[in-house]
């Protein structure tokens, strides 16, 4: 059974997602013995480094005229190496093992990561990036971190995925109320292929343990504080991460691409 961790990584002008895939990769390295790493990238985007075992470069880049790279990643059922993948974004950091998850991610085709939490690791349902999934009733998935097996199921769910993308000008105009996205956003392209394969949700699987904790502000509720960076003070202090109080055992999905994490 081959299993592993994967996301996409096309630079635009304002950040390197290069420089942030590789510190993904190493503390993805540094926790899990099971922890095989593939990134996909653009010619442009393309690198090596020891911590990421297999580097694939998209042979047609659908995002190669867009500022926001979304365009190929309904692509990933075809290019993962793995049998079984954990999808993931890559500003995001790994501070905890988390082999054992994969004993019960393979018993099914797709389990998204339902809600996200918040530094105190608090259930996060009504944030407020999130009022066009309430608008038109799609499920508060997050395909920061998700997992899919080669299954039909699967495949099924990825095509829907690709015919959005492909049709994006026309879906957001006549399927979706009040979407302005621009390009085809991850999120809200996967939220609504499943909700199209799976209308009730009856399928959704919602592990408590599979979710990552957002830094957003508001989700994290620190509206108040002019720099929630270092009103939260991000640090590292031997084998623990740490965020405000409490030490993170958690995936945790910094989103700010410039964020100082402090090593005490």
């Amino acid at each position: 059974m081959s299993k592993g961790f994967l996301w996409f990584a096309q630079n635009n002008t304002k950040t390197d997602y290069v420089r942030l895939s590789i510190k993904l990769a190493e503390s993805i390295k540094k926790h899990n013995k099971f922890n095989k790493v593939c990134v996909i990238t653009d010619e442009k985007s393309k690198f090596s480094d020891k911590s990421v075992d297999v580097v694939r470069v998209l042979n047609s880049d659908d995002s190669e005229q867009h500022e926001v790279k979304w365009a190929n990643e309904h692509k990933v059922f075809g290019l993962t190496p793995f049998t079984h993948t954990i999808k993931l974004e890559s500003d995001m950091l790994w501070t905890i093992n988390t082999d054992w998850w994969w004993n019960h991610l393979w018993q099914h085709d797709l389990v998204f990561s339902v809600h996200c939490r918040n530094f105190r690791d608090e259930i996060c349902t009504n944030s407020a990036y999130r009022n066009l999934f309430r608008r038109n009733l799609l499920p508060d998935i997050y395909n920061g971190m998700m997992y899919f097996r080669k299954s039909k199921k699967a495949k099924s769910f990825f095509d829907m995925a690709g015919y959005i993308t492909k049709n994006w000008q026309a879906v957001r105009t006549t399927m979706l109320i009040n979407c302005h996205d621009r390009y085809p956003s991850t999120d809200v392209v996967f939220a609504l292929a499943y909700r199209l394969l799976d209308p009730t949700h009856k399928g959704l699987i919602d592990h408590a343990w599979f979710k990552f904790l957002h830094h957003k502000q508001s989700i994290n509720g620190v509206t108040y504080a002019g720099d929630h960076n270092n009103y939260l003070y991000p640090n590292e202090h031997r084998d623990g991460f740490y965020l405000g109080h409490k030490r993170v055992s958690r995936v945790w999905h910094y989103f700010d691409k410039e964020i100082d994490v402090r090593t005490i």
